[in-house]
């Protein structure tokens, strides 16, 4: 077991082509401090009998920036005086897309096995009360049943590219209300959209990102879990990965947005914006990231949590999973049967706004 992240430790177990599992973004997370024993994400890693798997989590004593909420599972523990944190929770930091959690060339459940008792272990030994794994993929899911954990079920919105040969095409596959409704959206007169990827990137639309990203945490009340230096580093050491979408009005941005790629999905995250136009936030956050899938050949657009709004956009609901186990009893079988109810809401939710799809032969 090893308690720090580098690059070179990171990428020497070869994980899953993935931006968000690179050395470079964990790099960059701990290099700026957005991780790390201040911000209550302390690393842990497990590393496999022949050195060559890994699986990762962290030590955290909040439960901010997972996006899979177990704020009333922290509030009960204190209602009955129990202490909830420290916990264990293995996910990529401030980012809400499915993952592999054991990092390895390819995915071998004997492996998997054999890293999830040695951090069993750890976890059964430790001061922990729970642990958690976010966003599995399907390949994980038995592997943590195996273990007695609890799956439960959560729901995103993701876009799925049906081999569109442009975004008119794709407008064409929608009922004619919803895709006119679309195509009023994208009428903005006096602005210009410009993508930036690769070495069209440069340190001022960093700088820019990080400050129209502060604008939307201003905006929600929010925290503002990542800073610029942050921002600054992924912009020069992930510049392939990177797509950076700026509205300039007057030759002046006035609002960004940031996706991360790879060879198959792209993934949304921030935006924001130093004044207000209508509709820019669907826009940038929606309509540029669909135009990048459908030119650059991507089979996946996930664009972040919640919003049933993205429905009538074409974005479809799409499970997600996560595992769960608490040392407690008593909260072990509450928790338990919140999770059977949640799932059997998830379904119908599920199914019923699958019926809202806005295509023609949906």
């Amino acid at each position: 077991m090893i308690n720090s992240i580098t690059k070179e430790a990171w990428e020497k177990f070869k994980p899953q082509e993935n931006p968000f599992l690179t050395g470079a973004f964990f790099k960059a997370l701990s290099q700026s401090g957005c991780i790390g024993q201040e911000a209550g994400w302390v690393p842990k890693i497990f590393v496999n009998t022949n050195q060559d798997a890994a699986l990762y989590t962290f030590i955290k004593n909040h439960s901010r920036g997972e996006y899979i909420f177990d704020w009333a599972w922290a509030e009960a523990y204190a209602r009955y005086g129990i202490a909830y944190y420290p916990k264990l929770t293995s996910l990529v930091p401030f980012t809400p897309i499915t993952s592999n959690h054991f990092l390895m060339p390819n995915f071998d459940a004997s492996q998997a096995s054999e890293l999830l008792k040695q951090y069993g272990d750890f976890y059964q030994e430790g001061p922990f009360s729970s642990s958690h794994f976010l966003f599995l993929t399907q390949e994980e899911i038995a592997v943590f049943e195996a273990e007695k954990y609890m799956i439960r079920e959560s729901m995103q919105y993701h876009f799925l590219n049906e081999n569109y040969s442009d975004f008119d095409d794709f407008l064409n596959q929608l009922k004619g209300r919803k895709a006119k409704q679309i195509r009023q959206e994208r009428k903005h007169p006096g602005l210009k959209f410009t993508q930036y990827t690769g070495d069209s990137l440069t340190i001022q639309h960093a700088k820019n990102m990080y400050q129209f990203y502060i604008s939307t945490i201003e905006n929600k009340n929010s925290l503002d879990y990542l800073n610029e230096e942050f921002f600054l580093i992924v912009f020069q050491t992930m510049k392939k990965n990177i797509l950076y979408v700026e509205a300039q009005k007057d030759e002046s941005a006035i609002a960004g947005s940031l996706f991360f790629f790879d060879h198959k999905k792209l993934y949304g995250r921030y935006w924001g914006s130093n004044t207000y136009f209508q509709n820019l936030h669907f826009e940038l956050c929606y309509y540029q990231g669909i135009d990048f899938c459908l030119s650059h050949n991507l089979e996946i657009f996930e664009a972040g949590a919640q919003g049933e709004h993205k429905i009538s956009r074409g974005f479809r609901p799409t499970r997600t999973y996560s595992a769960h186990k608490l040392k407690n009893d008593m909260f072990q079988s509450a928790v338990e049967a919140f999770i059977k109810e949640e799932k059997v809401y998830i379904n119908n939710g599920l199914n019923e706004l699958t019926k809202s799809l806005p295509f023609k032969f949906s």
